[in-house]
C-alpha cells in the first residue's frame, strides 16, 4: 500500500485558520490538501527548491480559499520565514534529500510556533531503487532522534503504508 497524504494529514493536529508549511512541496499534493482544510483565513507556505513547478500549484491552489504563497529556497540553507510563523508544518520525503538536516531541523524549529507541529514522512528504504538511494535513508528513529534533538517531542509511529514511516513531532521550546 502506498501512502495516502490526506489519509495521513489527519494525524496533523491544526488550529483554526492555522499557518502551514510544506517543505519540499513538489507537486505540492500535501500543500494543496492543506489549503483545503485550513481555508479561509488559514495560509499554506509551499517551499521547494525547484520554483518552476509552482505556476501550475498556484493555479490549482486558487480553487481553495487559504492564502497560498510558493518560495523557492534550498532547504539546506536559511527558511525565508519569520521566526513563530507557523502552527505546523509538513516535511514529507525530503530529509533523505537534504544534506544538512540538523541545520534543516533547527530552521524548522525556529520557523514553528512552540507548541505548533511538523508531520514528518519518509522512506523507510530504498526498495530496489523505487525510493531514495540507500546511503540517503534516514530510519524511523534517526528521523525521531533528528527532532528531538531540535527542540521538538516525537510522537508514536502512524500509519504510512508499506514503504513509508511517519511521526508528529511537537515543538516543546
Amino acid at each position: 500500500m502506498f501512502l495516502s497524504p490526506i489519509q495521513v494529514l489527519r494525524s496533523l493536529p491544526l488550529p483554526l485558520k492555522a499557518k502551514v508549511g510544506d517543505f519540499g512541496t513538489g507537486a505540492g499534493h500535501y500543500a494543496l490538501a492543506l489549503a483545503e482544510r485550513v481555508g479561509l483565513g488559514g495560509a499554506v507556505y509551499a517551499i521547494d527548491a525547484f520554483g518552476p513547478g509552482f505556476d501550475s500549484l498556484r493555479r490549482e491552489a486558487a480553487r481553495h480559499h487559504a492564502a497560498f504563497y510558493t518560495l523557492e529556497s534550498d532547504l539546506n540553507k536559511h527558511i525565508p520565514l519569520k521566526s513563530g510563523l507557523l502552527d505546523a508544518a509538513v516535511v514529507s520525503n525530503i530529509l533523505h534529500q537534504v544534506s544538512e538536516r540538523k541545520h534543516f531541523v533547527s530552521e524548522l524549529a525556529r520557523v514553528i510556533a512552540p507548541g505548533g507541529s511538523a508531520l514528518v514522512v519518509d522512506w523507510l528504504g530504498s526498495f530496489r531503487n523505487m525510493g531514495p538511494p540507500e546511503r540517503s535513508v534516514l530510519s524511523p528513529g534517526e528521523a525521531a532522534e533528528l527532532f528531538t534533538s531540535a527542540g521538538f517531542a516525537a510522537g508514536s509511529m502512524l500509519p504510512a503504508g508499506t514503504h513509508h514511516f511517519a511521526f508528529v513531532a511537537t515543538r516543546i521550546s
